[in-house]
């Protein structure tokens, strides 16, 4: 059964990847002076691939452990929503933190927004007795401040300034 910890996530990213290089084919090229086979198209349609590649090389992964599980005879068992909760539930949290991430990213703003995903993102990752809210606090708000100022003041990418109307 341990087959679907590679299986599962590999299909719902191929996904996501499939959907992801879909909308790349849509951005408008700028070209800037001239032609360039480097556009705002090229940056996008390269990390979709990047991750088209290694999704479905989970696929294969997950289908090959998945044979190597039914030769040794170990019979697949599902053990219902509990089983599943308890198994990718660190998977699961995740996704949930990014579509609430991406949601209020516009309205809240760069830095809080990434803040807080930061943080929440270290405590999902992190054993329980192994929390430290201080230190993941810290952390966050140092990640999104230096992803802010990297972006923002030395690669001139216009960020959110959300509720901080920066």
């Amino acid at each position: 059964m341990q087959y679907k910890k590679e299986l599962v996530p590999g299909i719902v990213l191929t996904v996501i990847a499939v959907l992801y290089l879909f909308f790349t084919t849509q951005i408008q090229p700028f070209t800037g002076l001239g032609a360039t086979p480097l556009t705002n198209r090229f940056m996008p349609f390269f990390w979709g691939t990047c991750l088209l590649i290694l999704s479905i090389m989970l696929i294969i992964r997950g289908v090959r452990m998945r044979k190597k599980e039914l030769a040794a005879g170990k019979v697949a068992t599902s053990g219902g929503f509990a089983a599943f909760w308890d198994n990718y539930k660190e998977v699961v949290l995740s996704f949930i933190l990014l579509a609430i991430y991406i949601a209020f990213l516009e309205s809240v703003g760069f830095i809080i927004m990434t803040a807080l995903y930061v943080f929440a993102e270290i405590l999902v990752l992190t054993e329980k007795s192994k929390r430290n809210f201080l230190v993941s606090a810290i952390v966050a708000v140092v990640v999104a401040f230096v992803l802010y100022f990297i972006f923002v003041k030395s690669l001139n990418v216009l960020l959110p300034g959300g509720i901080l109307k920066l």
